[in-house]
């Protein structure tokens, strides 16, 4: 049986909206009504009533519902575990979206590493809708988002809020002087969008369009332009006077979240990595404010 249609059963059945389960599943609604038409099909059965606007299980899908989720919990740590070594306990699965990786997170991983005996950490790079359905499928442990998600299941930990800086090689660049300028794009996510057009010289059409830190960075040494980049990325290119900090640009900050399954097996290991510091510097880093 296909586990993609199990997920989509389990996701209706919490939603009870085949909307919001094609949102949450980063499908159409019509691939959810098909998927769940499939899943009926091939269990001879009905899964759903449905009542106008309301959807609610029947008695086949009330006792189908434990088997799916624990098929699906069985498989996601089955995927983890069948591949491991001797001299090794368990496997931690962290994600995150590529741009990410690129900000160093070595002492921290360094840390996870040392967490518990025998652990063996696995790096996946993936899109964040990807990598919640990897969550979803318990084929992955943690991941790293920089936007929050709408899944119920998946729990969001802030870590702080990254800070970004408006750099040019130009050091006399100002806001004024944006608008003769190339601008490059760093596509950190859709919320980032509007709070860099709040610069209408960065409305434009970016020469250069990038999920690419590292190569967006590249880009303004070699070319010239101005780009709002991580300040942990740029800093060191400012104090040696390669890059400048554009007069009038405002820093921007995103916020970074650790996101797991709530009822996640390993959320004793999970909960203790949350206490783990970045070992950034505060410059680098808003930490999120104690309430």
């Amino acid at each position: 049986m296909d586990t993609e249609l199990l997920r989509t059963f389990i996701e209706v059945s919490k939603t009870r909206h085949f909307g919001r389960a094609a949102e949450n599943l980063y499908l159409t609604q019509s691939a959810v009504s098909f998927r769940i038409r499939q899943l009926e099909q091939q269990l001879g059965v009905s899964l759903f009533a449905r009542h106008r606007n309301n959807i609610r299980l029947t008695a086949s899908g009330e006792r189908l519902l434990p088997y799916a989720d624990a098929i699906l919990h069985t498989l996601g740590r089955a995927k983890q575990d069948v591949a491991l070594s001797p001299g090794f306990s368990q496997q931690l699965a962290i994600g995150a979206p590529p741009v990410f990786w690129e900000l160093d997170f070595n002492d921290w991983l360094n840390h996870v590493y040392a967490l518990a005996p025998g652990l063996a950490v696995r790096l996946e790079t993936a899109s964040r809708e990807h990598l919640c359905r990897q969550l979803l499928e318990r084929s992955l442990d943690l991941a790293l988002l920089s936007e929050p998600t709408k899944i119920d299941e998946i729990a969001l930990h802030p870590i702080g809020e990254l800070v970004f800086e408006l750099v040019s090689r130009d050091g006399n660049a100002n806001a004024d002087s944006l608008m003769q300028m190339p601008h490059i794009h760093l596509d950190w996510g859709t919320s980032f969008e509007p709070q860099s057009s709040r610069l209408q010289s960065l409305q434009k059409t970016p020469v250069l369009h990038s999920s690419s830190a590292s190569m967006a960075l590249q880009f303004v040494l070699a070319n010239g332009g101005a780009a709002y980049l991580p300040r942990r990325m740029v800093s060191p290119f400012l104090e040696q006077g390669k890059l400048h900090l554009v007069e009038g640009g405002q820093a921007l900050s995103r916020p970074l979240y650790l996101a797991y399954l709530e009822k996640s097996d390993r959320r004793e290991l999970i909960d203790q990595l949350l206490t783990l510091p970045l070992g950034w510097e505060g410059a680098d880093l808003r930490l999120p404010s104690a309430e």
